[in-house]
């Protein structure tokens, strides 16, 4: 879930009302006019055009919602998208969850339908979509999803700070033990394990999923793990708490976004230039006290080769 509003669909009234709407429509989209995001349903173009591909996703999943017969629960990177578990692939279609004993793993119009895990709880209610409760949802992702994108959601989930739609509903942060309890619920072996995998692994120290992305990364490429957000002080007070600490290297990591440069949260009243400024004094400070420090990017995790070069540039060994 995020501040992003999905925009008002444009759609034909009844049949009764006007049996030529739904036609003028669909010229309409048929001439580049409007965006058929799902039968019945549009947007203008422009304004699609200017939405991101999460953006689109979340119209995505509202038609679903609009359209279905019954209210309909969102599941996987569907619910987590509602829900605010970070991810960082977007899936071809919306999924929703089937109770057990209806069938699942079925897709059709755009819709995967998933067969749910008997046992599980009931859904959460969030701006009036029905989703997987957080845990089943990270759960979830940790049995079909590679590890990096796994991961990403189990961190947040397992952090400190509430997701952004738990105060809609009863619970607003999650241990590992919430995790174990559903995992136990899973019918076969093989997804207990990959989930206790990605658990194991998780850390409620991640301060992004950027960062989690690039633990992922380290972990698949043999290099040792490093302690998070390490607290470092000089004489004249706190420097700050980087991403990754390597002590035996003396090597510090640091991932950069980008929002910290351009996002008003970040930025806290300072221009972008005073946080350029600010990142290279404390940078320096790490340096004298004999550090080296490596940043990277989001292309550096998109092509993970990139950001597995700098690691090995800076004298970090893998296996």
């Amino acid at each position: 879930m995020s501040t992003f509003e999905v925009p008002a669909f444009i759609s034909a009234p009844s049949q009764l009302v006007d049996e030529h709407a739904g036609r003028r429509l669909s010229r309409r989209a048929a001439s580049g006019e409007l965006f058929r995001v799902r039968r019945g349903l549009y947007i203008p173009t422009e304004q699609w055009s200017e939405l991101t591909a999460w953006e689109k996703f979340r119209v995505k999943i509202q038609a679903v919602h609009e359209t279905a017969v019954g209210s309909p629960v969102f599941a996987r990177e569907s619910s987590a998208q509602i829900l605010g578990l970070p991810l960082i692939h977007i899936p071809p279609l919306v999924q929703t969850v089937v109770p057990p004993g209806q069938g699942g793993g079925r897709s059709s119009n755009g819709v995967h339908r998933i067969l749910g895990v008997r046992g599980d709880p009931a859904p959460w209610l969030v701006d009036g979509l029905f989703t997987t409760p957080p845990i089943q949802t990270a759960r979830d992702l940790a049995i079909h999803l590679p590890l990096a994108h796994a991961l990403v959601a189990m961190d947040r989930l397992i952090g400190p700070l509430p997701l952004p739609s738990a105060h809609q509903n009863a619970a607003s942060t999650f241990t590992r033990q919430d995790v174990a309890d559903s995992l136990r619920l899973l019918p076969n072996g093989t997804q207990q394990k990959r989930v206790e995998r990605v658990l194991a692994l998780a850390s409620p120290l991640a301060g992004s999923p950027g960062e989690s992305w690039s633990r992922a990364i380290m972990i698949q490429h043999g290099f040792p793990a490093p302690a998070l957000q390490q607290r470092f002080e000089d004489s004249r007070g706190l420097i700050g708490y980087p991403d990754f600490d390597w002590e035996e290297y003396k090597l510090l990591g640091e991932f950069d976004g980008h929002e910290k440069y351009s996002q008003r949260r970040y930025l806290r009243g300072q221009t972008p230039a005073d946080v350029v400024v600010a990142e290279k004094n404390r940078e320096s400070r790490l340096r004298a006290l004999g550090y080296t420090v490596v940043r990277w990017e989001w292309a550096d995790l998109r092509t993970p080769e990139r950001l597995i070069r700098r690691l090995h540039y800076a004298g970090l060994p893998s296996r």
